[in-house]
């Protein structure tokens, strides 16, 4: 039987990550403001850790929708217990982008449909000794369903009893942004690391040589 997505899932969870989060952490919010209220919107940020996802959903009242490695459905539980959670899987190692089409559809399709949607354009997760490229799927995304991404950046740890910082920015609408289609992917970059509330001085940046070259040839609807 295939599973589905089952918000009522997703809202009894909701409550537990919420409690881990808040008894675990001290978390320190910025920029919730910045969250629009009435409309569909992406946040997309930086990915120190797979507990990224529970803050999120933690510090918002929406119920979130995630773009996730296709890696964690390769065993039934993961992958039930992801179906179940309303995530999209997608290939973050190929660079074929015709690979994701299926995945890129169904992400445009939700948006549109009015759901909000999280995605690390990193596409792994990593110390705050280093940052990664930017995949472009998420800015894609955001013109494909003419979406605004919101920004964000985390920084913490995640040893238990510390502190957790997340700092969102402003929506960011490119179609009304009087850039190059090819600078979209660094100014979301940027803006991220620019909300990222630590010292970058040391920070060693990678890049990635698995960018797609061609991004979404195919039209999504």
């Amino acid at each position: 039987m295939e599973v589905k997505y089952s918000e009522r899932f997703y809202k009894n969870l909701k409550v537990h990550f919420k409690n881990f989060m808040n008894t675990i952490y001290k978390i320190d919010v910025k920029g919730l403001e910045n969250i629009p209220e009435d409309s569909n919107y992406i946040l997309a940020g930086n990915h120190l850790n797979i507990l990224d996802s529970w803050l999120l959903i933690t510090i918002t009242d929406e119920t979130l929708r995630f773009m996730v490695d296709k890696k964690l459905y390769n065993f039934k539980l993961g992958e039930w217990f992801f179906k179940k959670l309303g995530t999209v899987a997608v290939d973050t190692n190929t660079t074929d982008s015709a690979k994701n089409y299926n995945s890129i559809r169904t992400a445009v399709k939700l948006l549109k449909d009015g759901e909000k949607m999280v995605i690390f354009p990193e596409a792994r997760t990593h110390s705050m000794k280093v940052n990664y490229k930017f995949k472009e799927g998420a800015t894609a995304i955001s013109k494909l369903s003419n979406t605004v991404i919101v920004p964000f950046g985390i920084k913490g740890t995640y040893i238990p009893f510390t502190k957790l910082e997340i700092v969102i920015g402003k929506p960011i609408n490119f179609k009304e942004l009087k850039i190059n289609k090819e600078e979209e992917n660094d100014y979301l970059e940027k803006t991220v690391r620019n909300l990222e509330p630590f010292d970058h001085s040391k920070v060693i940046q990678i890049e990635d040589t698995k960018q797609p070259k061609k991004l979404f040839k195919k039209k999504c609807s």
